[in-house]
């Protein structure tokens, strides 16, 4: 009995030291969509940026990510690994859409055959929401979103 107690210790302290150590850590904003109060993590660095939403198997209604890019550039998202559906909403440098996608989730397909997503023209930022939060809000290309405090 001894040693399964050991092993679930050692077990327990490496997923502890993974997820301290390994995984990316995103830092939170808030912000104002059409009078709704979103809570987005912010991807800025390339393992957080890789990372996303992926793996994650729900995400709460005012929940979402936040996608900062240093340049403006065509940005192009797959849902590879990602377990729930999307709105991919691509803005400009100051917060004005550009375009989006509602994208659903692909796991356990080959690269060659994910979906991609991509910005109609130069973009700086993405969000990542629940789907269907654009169709709820009615947002449509040239709607602005306050990006203050990012």
């Amino acid at each position: 009995m001894p040693k399964i107690i050991l092993i679930v210790v050692v077990v327990f302290i490496i997923y502890i030291l993974y997820k301290t150590l390994f995984l990316p850590k995103f830092q939170s904003i808030n912000i104002d969509i059409k009078g709704q109060s979103f809570s987005l993590e912010i991807a800025k660095t390339i393992p957080q940026i890789t990372r996303g939403l992926g793996g994650r198997s729900s995400l709460c209604p005012n929940c979402g990510m936040i996608f900062v890019f240093k340049s403006p550039q065509i940005l192009s998202f797959w849902m590879k690994n990602t377990l729930i559906p999307l709105d991919i909403i691509f803005l400009d440098s100051v917060g004005k859409i550009i375009n989006f996608s509602t994208a659903s989730p692909e796991s356990n397909i080959p690269d060659s055959k994910l979906k991609i997503y991509q910005s109609s023209s130069s973009a700086s930022i993405a969000l990542e929401l629940p789907a269907g939060t654009a169709q709820i809000l009615n947002l449509v290309p040239g709607d602005q979103i306050n990006l203050h405090g990012l």
